[in-house]
């Protein structure tokens, strides 16, 4: 099967709400070749997107959008083991977390799951994160990047309490601050205001991004 082939019929599992033919369709494009970053990119990234559409245009549920996001969370799982074991040593190191009160975190496992198979060695946080706790964290890991993520524009006020915080923090050798999510997307120059170094609109460019800045 070609990626665009895996890809429709992994979006009609998921929209199916069917894990079970959702893990075949990922099991077969291995079998046949697939490799683990044409998933992510090609399918997993571009499917999610349309899912992400459709809910917008009203034509699935918040209930459908869920659940098409916790199997692909869980197809996901399944590849980390291979993912992890490929892996070449660690290079910089990313911490990743949404802004306080956001949930959606698919995109930020996203991309540090790419960043993975490029050889950085990344810290995800998931939903929701404390900005006290954040800081915490990158005070002790000490990170060459933060990435924070928020979909809708109340949590904005997060991100921003988030970047001052960490900048306040780490006033020598400060991270690099990277933000994205649907309220980014909508609005290309909030990032900037909000005292971010760079955005990007998914994970397949907010790694390359990444990649240039950190290139040897």
């Amino acid at each position: 099967m070609t990626a665009e082939e895996v890809r429709t019929r992994y979006l009609d599992a998921v929209l199916a709400g069917s894990r079970r033919e959702a893990f075949g369709v990922v099991e077969l494009a291995r079998t046949e070749g697939l490799g683990i970053r044409a998933l992510y990119l090609d399918v997993f990234q571009p499917a999610m997107r349309e899912v992400g559409r459709m809910w917008q245009e009203n034509r699935i549920t918040v209930a459908d959008e869920h659940l098409a996001t916790a199997i692909t969370q869980a197809s996901m799982a399944r590849l980390y083991e291979e993912l992890f074991r490929a892996s070449p040593e660690p290079g910089p190191l990313l911490v990743a977390a949404c802004a306080d009160q956001e949930r959606h975190e698919l995109g930020l496992r996203m991309i540090c799951d790419v960043l993975e198979m490029e050889g950085w060695d990344t810290v995800f946080l998931g939903a929701s994160v404390p900005v006290e706790d954040l800081v915490r964290m990158v005070e002790a890991r000490r990170p060459q990047v933060v990435a924070l993520s928020a979909s809708i524009t109340p949590h904005v006020a997060r991100v921003r309490e988030a970047i001052q915080a960490i900048r306040d923090a780490r006033t020598e050798d400060p991270p690099l601050i990277a933000v994205g999510g649907r309220a980014f997307i909508e609005d290309p120059t909030l990032a900037t205001r909000l005292g971010a170094d760079l955005t990007a609109k998914d994970a397949v460019e907010a790694a390359e991004r990444l990649k240039e800045r950190f290139a040897a």
